[in-house]
C-alpha cells in the first residue's frame, strides 16, 4: 500500500513495514543458536557440501557396503530450458553421484498450489538437463575412419534415448496430499499398478509427520530429518557421534555465519515471493468463499432491522469470516500456530478454536 505525501512524495508503506520485519528478525536469529535449515538459505549452508550429501543420500536410498555412494559432484542448480523463450527453472541443490545418479533436493517451505505439478515440471527440467549432460560423456565426436564411425554410430542409436536415473528428493515442512507416512518414494506406473521405469523416482518427506523422539532415531536418514526439523527452535544439537553431521552442525552455528547471511535468511524468513503468492491465493479465496457470505448475512440483518449498524457488523463479519478462512486453509496445510496468527491477525485461541473443530469433522 502507497501514501501519497505532499510535494508529490509518496510512501511504501508495504516495503517500510517488509524492511522493519526483516531487521527485527535478523536480531532475532542473532540470539539463536542456528539458522533454520528449513528455509533455502539455512538449508544449503547445512547441505551443500560433499560429504554431508553422501551421508544423507545413502541413508535415502539404504545403501551400505559397496553399493553405498562414494563421491558426489555438486552442479550448477539453474537449468534454463529453450522454447521460443528461455524457461528458468532454479533448483536448490544438484548432484550426480558415482553410482550414476543425477539427484534434486529441494526443501519446500511453503505450501504451493497444485504441488505435484510443481513436482512434475520440476523434474522435466531436471531429466533433460541431465540427459543433455550424460550425453555429453558417452557422445564422442565422428572419426575420419569410416568403420571406426560406424561403431559409434551405432553406439549413438542404442543410448540416443537413454536416460541416466534421475531421483527427486522434496523435503517438505507442510501436509504432503495423498501421503500415509512421512516418507514416501512416488514412480510413474500402468494401470496395473507396475512401475514403468526404476529410473523416476520421487521422494517426499512430510515433515509434519515425522514425530520420532531422539532415542528412537536410528538410521541415517532419520538423523538428517531430525536435525532438519529441530535445527530452528534447539539450543543443542545431537551429532549422533557423526564427524560428518557435527561438520554440518558447525556450519549452521549463528556465530559461524556472516552476518550478510544471516540477512537473506532473515528476508527469507519474513516472506519469500512463493509465500507472497500463496497468502494472495488464500486471501482470493478467501474472498470469494468467507467476505461475500458474511456481507450478505450482514446485509440481510441490516435491511431487516433497517439499521445501518447491521449492515456494518455485515462488513465486520465478512473481515472476520476472511480471517477464518485463511486461517482454516493454513491450518489444513500444516502451518504453524505462530504463522497462521501473524498472517490472519486471528488470536491464537481462536486458531485453536478452528483447529479443534476442524480435528472433530
Amino acid at each position: 500500500m502507497t501514501i501519497d505525501l505532499k510535494d508529490g512524495v509518496s510512501f511504501d508503506v508495504t516495503e517500510h513495514f517488509r524492511e522493519y520485519s526483516v531487521q527485527k528478525t535478523f536480531e532475532e536469529i542473532k540470539k539463536r543458536t542456528y539458522i533454520d535449515p528449513l528455509y533455502d538459505v539455512g538449508f544449503k549452508v547445512f547441505m551443500n557440501d560433499e560429504y554431508a550429501l553422501m551421508n544423507f543420500l545413502n541413508g535415502v536410498f539404504h545403501l551400505k557396503g559397496k553399493k553405498k555412494i562414494t563421491s558426489v559432484t555438486v552442479k550448477n542448480p539453474e537449468i534454463a530450458l529453450v522454447f521460443p523463450v528461455p524457461k528458468p527453472f532454479k533448483l536448490d541443490i544438484r548432484a550426480t553421484a558415482a553410482n550414476g545418479f543425477s539427484i534434486n533436493i529441494e526443501m519446500q517451505k511453503a505450501h504451493p498450489t497444485n504441488f505435484v505439478d510443481r513436482v512434475l515440471l520440476q523434474h522435466c527440467a531436471f531429466m533433460l538437463q541431465s540427459k543433455y549432460e550424460w550425453d555429453q560423456t558417452h557422445l564422442a565426436p565422428l572419426p575420419p575412419d569410416a568403420i571406426a564411425a560406424d561403431k559409434i554410430r551405432s553406439n549413438r542409436e542404442k543410448i540416443r534415448y537413454k536416460i541416466p536415473p534421475t531421483f527427486a528428493i522434496w523435503i517438505c515442512d507442510f501436509k504432503v496430499p495423498r501421503q500415509k507416512g512421512y516418507s514416501g518414494t512416488w514412480a510413474i506406473r500402468n494401470d496395473e499398478g507396475l512401475t514403468v521405469s526404476n529410473k523416476v523416482k520421487y521422494i517426499i518427506y512430510d515433515l509434519t509427520k515425522f514425530t520420532k523422539s531422539l532415542e528412537n532415531i536410528k538410521s541415517d536418514e532419520d538423523r538428517w530429518l531430525y536435525l532438519l526439523k529441530n535445527a530452528g527452535k534447539s539450543n543443542n544439537l545431537p551429532d549422533f557421534s557423526n564427524d560428518i553431521i557435527a561438520k554440518a552442525i558447525k556450519r549452521i552455528l549463528v556465530g559461524n555465519v556472516s552476518e550478510d547471511l544471516l540477512r537473506q535468511q532473515a528476508t527469507n524468513m519474513v516472506m519469500t515471493e512463493e509465500e507472497l503468492d500463496y497468502l494472495a491465493y488464500l486471501k482470493t479465496r478467501a474472498e470469494a468463499k468467507g467476505m461475500a457470505k458474511g456481507i450478505a448475512e450482514g446485509r440481510a440483518k441490516g435491511l431487516a432491522e433497517g439499521r445501518e449498524e447491521g449492515r456494518a457488523e455485515g462488513r465486520a463479519e465478512g473481515a472476520n469470516s476472511k480471517a477464518r478462512e485463511i486461517a482454516k486453509a493454513m491450518l489444513a496445510d500444516g502451518d504453524s500456530l505462530e504463522k497462521v496468527a501473524r498472517i490472519s491477525g486471528l488470536s491464537e485461541s481462536d486458531i485453536l478454536r478452528i483447529k479443534a473443530n476442524i480435528e472433530t469433522k
